[in-house]
């Protein structure tokens, strides 16, 4: 073996645990495309099922916006307003509802983009590449977040032009940077579970656990407020709820957060710490599937 050569890198290329190459930086940003393409090739091989993905959005959020309406007998709620300063429900649903969409765009569509590849049959030789096992990951995600981004634009102006929206349209550029610190933080989720999905196979249990969490922690269909006091202390470890809170800031007219705190802080530290955990877990899981020889196995 050369000795100017450490696990199949140069001395002097800086990697990442997950075997990232920042040094060949240009690269890995095109592995990341790279499979992100081959993603959307493989979906729309299939029209019928990519429409029905597109509009399912749609679909699961009419019922929430037709239950709350019925349910308090309207448009509006005096009991919302009293507790978060605004009583418009389809506002105040939809714009929860978005954030569970990019919920499972994370946690399902990173997390199953190495079990995707184990069924195609390909993990393999990916694996013996020099691509980092992370770019692959990276890339499912890119895709994934580019699809949804349809699918919710679809779904906005569907429920815009039926219903109508009082969102404050000065408030958007600040939502989108927390919701970009959000999404942060949630592909740290999902490299998380792509990992275990390795080690486990069926990886939905993980993804379904996670994601049913934070649907519970997170004021999606209903207020922070009304959960127990443990449950909203438990909300803050995920990014889903502060998120959610400092959207409806922004975006909503007298809306009054449920927790009082510096929305941006708190999501830079939850980035740092999920990403950072998902990568090392990500790490180790891969050395002991190595080890273990148990990549081939379905």
């Amino acid at each position: 073996m050369n000795k100017n050569r450490v696990k199949g890198h140069e001395l002097g290329e800086v990697t990442c645990p997950t075997g990232f190459n920042w040094t060949n930086l240009k690269a890995e940003l095109r592995a990341i495309w790279e499979s992100s393409i081959k993603a959307w090739k493989i979906e729309l091989a299939y029209p019928v099922s990519f429409l029905r993905q597109s509009v399912s959005p749609l679909i699961i959020l009419l019922p929430f916006l037709i239950y709350g309406m019925v349910l308090v007998g309207g448009r509006y709620s005096e009991n919302l307003e009293r507790m978060v300063g605004t009583g418009d429900v389809v506002t105040f649903i939809f714009t929860g509802y978005v954030i569970m969409g990019f919920i499972g765009t994370a946690v399902w569509a990173m997390g199953f983009s190495i079990r995707g590849e184990q069924w195609f049959g390909t993990l393999e030789s990916i694996f013996v590449t020099p691509t980092s096992r992370l770019s692959l990951v990276l890339g499912m995600a890119l895709h994934s977040t580019v699809h949804q981004s349809i699918g919710t634009a679809v779904e906005f102006a569907i429920i815009y032009a039926v219903f109508g929206l009082g969102l404050k349209i000065g408030g958007i550029l600040p939502a989108l940077g927390i919701f970009v610190l959000m999404m942060l933080a949630l592909y740290g989720f999902g490299i998380l579970v792509s990992a275990l999905s390795l080690v486990l196979k069926e990886g939905w249990i993980v993804a379904e656990g996670l994601h049913s969490i934070m649907m519970i922690l997170s004021p999606v269909v209903y207020p922070l407020v009304v959960l127990p006091t443990v449950a909203q202390q438990a909300s803050a470890i995920f990014p889903t709820a502060p998120a959610l809170v400092g959207m409806r800031v922004f975006l909503i007219e007298n809306y009054q957060p449920e927790v009082i705190g510096n929305i941006f802080l708190h999501l830079l530290a939850l980035d740092a710490a999920w990403i950072l955990f998902g990568i090392l877990v990500f790490h180790l899981t891969d050395i002991y599937v190595r080890k273990k020889g148990s990549l081939e196995k379905y």
